[in-house]
């Protein structure tokens, strides 16, 4: 039986390759698991292919994701999740007997059964067969997040209405009159703190060191693909820059001195003005000297995110890649990155 769901990869595979699909589905049960590499070996396709046809299969939820974390020492599996933003960066092994750090390489991505198609009693005999050196190797986040399939970004910065329409109150609030300097670069504190903890693997807040104040200080809960674009294993660094005019070498240089005393390699100055158009020549400088990354979220930026819904995420990834390239055109203008 051809379920509506199975009809959606129809083109992208030949008329065996289909066929062989629709046998091996109506083989499995409700609590099957698939992985994308034991899917290619039992129908004879690339691997890459197998990604792309349980990925559509997930868009059409025939499929669900299911995160499986295991021990980077010893292989243990030590939980899993439906929610890959649930996942935290410091496991505990209770077969080492350890804490341990795991990466994307230590996630184990699973396709289970969102909506099973099949009636009891209907399904096939199919030669599940598995390569023993095939069933010993499973697929990890790093191989999806490699092809392409998986947005990441959404997955991780999606707000909802309502907590959009909060962020929209207080980017307003910015340029409103207070009583005190004080009050007036709290409103984009707050903002910038309230933003960075809508992303589900950040934990941010302001700070006081014995030398100074950092106006927010962001921990990374797992090392993923973006902010680790900058090799930001576990944080980073914000200065927000509230004055009307725009921001000025001397923040850079502030941000830079706090980075190097922390022994930290990225951060973000947060700007309620345009940056200077100098901006990405001056931070290339500094990366090719210190090897450390510093962006700018300014207020175009804010607007983009906070009223068009663009995502933080996306937005930081491209930044990190100007600043790496030197780039002087937008990277969104070259088609490089969603507008």
């Amino acid at each position: 039986m051809l379920c509506s769901q199975l009809s959606t990869i129809r083109s992208l595979v030949n008329d065996e390759q289909f066929r062989s699909i629709i046998k091996y589905f109506e083989s499995l049960l409700p609590s099957s698991k698939i992985t994308a590499s034991n899917f290619a070996l039992q129908n004879g396709i690339e691997f890459a292919l197998s990604q792309k046809i349980l990925q559509e299969l997930v868009k059409s939820e025939l499929l669900m994701y299911t995160f499986g974390i295991r021990c980077p020492e010893c292989g243990l599996l030590l939980s899993s999740t439906e929610s890959i933003a649930s996942i935290e960066k410091e496991q505990y092994c209770y077969n080492c007997g350890e804490e341990i750090e795991i990466s994307p390489d230590d996630i184990e991505v699973i396709y289970t059964f969102k909506n099973y198609p099949f009636a009891h009693g209907q399904q096939s005999d199919f030669p599940l067969a598995i390569d023993k050196s095939a069933a010993l190797q499973y697929d990890s986040l790093s191989q999806l997040l490699k092809s392409g399939l998986l947005d990441i970004n959404t997955a991780f910065f999606a707000p909802t209405e309502e907590e959009y329409h909060n962020l929209q109150i207080a980017y307003k609030n910015i340029f409103n009159a207070h009583p005190t300097t004080k009050a007036k670069g709290d409103t984009l504190e707050s903002l910038t703190i309230n933003l960075f903890n809508l992303c589900k693997h950040f934990r941010a807040n302001g700070i006081r060191l014995n030398v100074n104040q950092i106006d927010c200080y962001v921990r990374n809960t797992l090392y993923i693909p973006g902010i680790s674009q900058a090799g930001c294993v576990d944080s980073f660094v914000i200065e927000c820059k509230n004055e009307k005019s725009t921001p000025k070498a001397g923040y850079m240089n502030k941000l830079h001195s706090i980075l190097h005393n922390t022994g930290k390699n990225f951060g973000v100055i947060v700007s309620k003005c345009s940056a200077p158009r100098t901006f990405v020549s001056l931070a290339n400088q500094i990366y090719l000297r210190d090897d450390i990354i510093i962006i700018s979220i300014d207020k175009n930026d804010l607007e983009e995110i906070v009223f068009k819904k663009s995502n933080l995420l996306e937005c930081i990834s491209r930044k990190i890649d100007a600043v790496k390239l030197n780039a002087t055109k937008d990277l969104i203008a070259l088609g490089l990155y969603n507008a």
